[in-house]
């Protein structure tokens, strides 16, 4: 016969497993919809889209492929920026190519050369938002050089003013050795991000306001000073 000395052991021992039961019931459930905290998911955004690192994180925060980040990215800039270009000829002209390397060109030198700091200016649990002051590309250095240096070429050779396709491979040949020279510009230029909880997935964040926000922090690193 157990004794109520026992008994008291043995219900002690009971109930100490059940609060360790319900602690650990406790923190797998924290665990399955806990979000990447503001401030990192804010970064690793900007890190995957504009520096192509941190993209093996993007998953833990917005469920995507971090890959396809860049991917999209790559493929909407060079969309924008030929479509931009090519409006102002008459004739239709193929920069493709150019246009490749002087992306290439572009995103080393943001790599090497820009910066931004984060700080979370909404820290609401479920619609925080995040502000990025950021020191981009000076462009707007790069625009008067492409004058300067595209009146010198065509002053040298008259036949490129003439020919829509010469002009507009020398622009980019002209553009995209400039870029390479660029520095950040001195004063920083502050962009938004707001989240919201992902609805299909509380444990993800979902960007609130994605196309303005892209469109913001293409404006600060890569058009710096052109604002």
């Amino acid at each position: 016969m157990v004794s109520k000395k026992e008994r008291e052991i043995l219900m002690k021992k009971g109930l100490f497993g059940m609060v360790m039961l319900l602690s650990l019931m406790l923190v797998l459930s924290a665990c399955g919809t806990s979000r990447v905290e503001p401030k990192e998911a804010g970064e690793i955004t900007v890190n995957s889209i504009v520096y192509n690192k941190d993209t093996d994180k993007v998953k833990d925060v917005y469920g995507e492929d971090g890959a396809d980040f860049e991917k999209e990215f790559e493929k909407s800039f060079k969309e924008s920026f030929i479509s931009t270009f090519t409006a102002s000829f008459s004739s239709d002209v193929n920069i493709d190519k150019e246009v490749d390397t002087f992306y290439n060109a572009l995103r080393k030198q943001v790599n090497e050369k820009t910066s931004y700091t984060t700080k979370v200016t909404n820290d609401d649990k479920e619609s925080p938002e995040i502000q990025f002051a950021v020191k981009g590309l000076n462009m707007k250095g790069i625009q008067t050089e492409l004058t300067e240096e595209l009146t010198k070429a065509v002053t040298a050779d008259p036949s490129i003013a003439m020919d829509d396709e010469k002009m507009a491979k020398k622009t980019m040949e002209i553009y995209t050795k400039a870029v390479q020279n660029a520095d950040a510009v001195s004063e920083s230029k502050n962009i938004t991000l707001k989240l919201t909880v992902n609805s299909k997935d509380d444990s993800l964040w979902k960007m609130e306001n994605d196309m303005a926000f892209m469109q913001e922090l293409t404006t600060a690193f890569f058009l710096g000073g052109m604002q």
